[in-house]
């Protein structure tokens, strides 16, 4: 039975359409980050890109599929882990949380509009006003 779930959860997770991308607004010069800094900024740790411009962190609900996508594949952490983050964080006054908004559809409107954001899509929903990171390692 474990098995079965297992195959039943590779083959939703690798299904077409389901995968994210992480975009930056055009104003963000960084288009290749390693995942060191991808968790730095998502954890709220890393509050300024490179030239000094403050990051704004967008993302959608923990409980979506695309959240999901992109903190296990990208962050190589779950999305409880990262909310336990931003809880911490929060509470003690260390930090603040990402904005969070309900659609992707909201979510790549705000992408657009804010510079200096960073956040995730569905892969191939980003526009004119958006640039796709790539992940590399040193």
């Amino acid at each position: 039975m474990r098995l079965l779930c297992s195959l039943c959860c590779l083959l939703f997770l690798s299904l077409p359409g389901l995968a994210v991308e992480v975009v930056v607004h055009s104003s963000v010069s960084e288009t290749q980050l390693t995942t060191a800094q991808l968790r730095a900024i998502f954890s709220m740790r890393q509050t300024r890109w490179a030239d000094g411009q403050a990051i704004q962190v967008l993302v959608l609900p923990s409980e979506t599929t695309q959240h999901n996508l992109f903190t296990r594949n990208y962050l190589k952490m779950f999305p409880y882990q990262l909310d336990a983050i931003w809880h911490r964080q929060r509470f003690s006054g260390i930090g603040g949380t990402p904005v969070q908004y309900a659609t992707v559809q909201e979510l790549q409107a705000a992408l657009e509009r804010t510079p200096g954001a960073i956040g995730y899509l569905p892969q191939g929903w980003r526009s004119a006003e958006l640039k796709v990171v790539t992940l590399y390692e040193k």
